[in-house]
């Protein structure tokens, strides 16, 4: 947490909790007290990150939100979580690109199909720019 200005008693606060307790991809234990008792627990690693980088967020002053997202998606939840416009997450649809359902006459798409088509659209899209980048790299050279 370096060269980060805090400004406010909750980001001092996150700031020291992340130089103080949160470990990097290792298992946290965290004091639970309540009225009547305390006790330890460990959290796994991936919680611990989790935490550390929440934190960092509101120590650097970032609005966080911590959110469920349901299994199944309206076509118009699909398509803003792919930041296309629904005509478009139709267009795909349509083509065999993502997979749907219809729920009597309504589209539902699964989350886990949008994660999947995420992640596909970002690797042909660093795909593209690496052969950009060669392509720049062998004119600039003159071969």
């Amino acid at each position: 947490m370096t060269d980060t200005i805090v400004t406010t008693p909750i980001q001092r606060a996150a700031a020291q909790a992340i130089t103080h307790a949160v470990p990097v991809d290792e298992p946290l234990v965290v004091n639970v007290r309540s009225a009547d008792s305390s006790e330890e627990i460990q959290l796994p690693a991936f919680l611990a990150t989790l935490l550390r980088n929440v934190l960092e967020g509101v120590a650097s002053g970032a609005n966080i939100v911590i959110s469920t997202i349901p299994e199944d998606l309206t076509s118009t939840v699909a398509a803003k979580r792919l930041g296309v416009s629904r005509p478009t997450l139709m267009k795909l649809i349509a083509q065999g690109d993502i997979d749907a359902f219809k729920v009597g006459t309504h589209t539902r798409v699964k989350t886990a199909e949008i994660e999947r088509y995420r992640k596909q659209r970002f690797e042909r899209q660093r795909s593209a720019f690496e052969e950009f980048r060669n392509v720049d790299r062998v004119l600039s050279s003159g071969e």
